[in-house]
């Protein structure tokens, strides 16, 4: 969802065709005045790609400018990928006129390459910085089939405040994030601290709960930075009311946005919705989801059209998880309660009919 008038106050970017590559937009620079607060999360993956590094040196400074890159993902390039980000990052600071370590970068592309630094900052000499965001979100594509972009507004108060969300993904996607870039961008005035609360919060229900090939990325980064010019009355935790209004709106804008990239997902024909109710605790509700959501034997049993759902019950069977009086259901037919299956002839021919291979989305619930 787009709408122009949610494009939040503040900020100023660029999309350029740096030759990354070729001829498409490669490079997204965003610029924040007056600086952000932010709050960074990244890839768990042991790997981390050198911009990850450098950014992580700088997130918790105030910052002023963000630098994304597609084509090369600066991986796995050792010392000199880690000395490219910072002649990058050095020379953009003078050419924009803030200090490095007010500066974050982002990176995604193909693993083990250098980035071609002259090519950026020849990119850079010729950019210029207009309001809202024209172009950004191709520039942070790789293989994405389409523009995941999200925008809204937040009521605080007598101020209203706008958020403008862009993603990009399309494989090794899998909890603990993945090849997965997201940036949001507002003008909400809040404290650091209530920010980075919010923001992790909502990424753990989002981006770490999303699964296409069950890997994860060196390169996965999620960035929020808020400028405070919306003017509102600072929202910190103790403002329980508007910090809650904020962590639905986060909510709100990661979720579409999760979504988004999962039905973007490479080779994928359906999309299933795995929900856990009543489980003892959210990490027992979580690793029974993840074992529905990442079997091969789903995958198969959905994209082979075969209502064989005693099959699920055996894929949950083989978690660490205590499980009583479970009943399950798909595709909102209820197929198994009480200890026993349903046998009854509707109920299975309705199922049945469920797995038409025009159906795109389907769910799995077990309560």
């Amino acid at each position: 969802m787009i709408n122009s008038e949610n494009i939040p106050n503040g900020f100023f970017s660029s999309a350029l065709k740096s030759g990354i590559k070729n001829n498409d937009y490669d490079l997204a620079i965003i610029k924040s005045e007056p600086s952000s607060v932010v709050s960074a999360l990244y890839t768990q993956n042991k790997f981390q790609a050198a911009p990850i590094i450098f950014s992580k040196k700088n997130d918790k400074n105030k910052i002023d400018l963000l630098m994304v890159n597609s084509g090369v993902a600066n991986s796995l390039t050792g010392k000199k990928g880690y000395d490219n980000v910072l002649n990058i990052a050095d020379f953009a600071s003078k050419f924009f006129k803030c200090k490095k370590e007010n500066i974050l970068t982002a990176s995604t592309g193909i693993i083990g390459v250098h980035l071609d630094i002259e090519k950026i900052k020849n990119a850079i000499k010729k950019s210029s910085l207009n309001k809202g965001f024209d172009n950004i979100v191709k520039a942070i594509q790789t293989r994405d089939k389409f523009d995941k972009v999200y925008s809204t507004k937040l009521n605080i108060g007598d101020k209203i405040a706008n958020f403008y969300a862009i993603a990009k993904g399309t494989s090794i996607i899998h909890p603990n994030m993945a090849t997965v870039l997201l940036f949001i961008f507002t003008d909400l005035n809040i404290e650091k601290e209530a920010l980075n609360k919010a923001f992790r919060v909502s990424i753990d229900k989002t981006l770490n709960r999303i699964s296409i090939d069950g890997e994860t990325s060196t390169n996965d980064t999620a960035i929020i930075m808020a400028n405070g010019l919306a003017d509102n009355k600072i929202i910190t935790e103790k403002d329980k009311k508007s910090f809650k209004l904020l962590k639905n709106k986060l909510d709100e804008i990661c979720a579409n946005l999760s979504k988004m990239i999962v039905l973007d997902g490479e080779g994928i024909t359906k999309t299933i919705i795995v929900s856990v109710k009543r489980a003892k605790t959210q990490k027992d509700a979580f690793e029974i989801a993840k074992s529905v959501a990442i079997s091969n034997l789903i995958k198969i049993l959905f994209i082979s059209l075969s209502p064989n759902y005693e099959k699920i019950l055996s894929t949950v069977g083989n978690t660490n998880i205590n499980i009583k009086n479970l009943s399950l259901s798909v595709n909102g037919i209820n197929i198994y309660k009480n200890g026993e299956l349903n046998n009854n002839k509707s109920d299975i021919n309705r199922l049945r009919e469920s797995f038409n291979k025009e159906r795109k989305e389907h769910s799995i619930i077990l309560d």
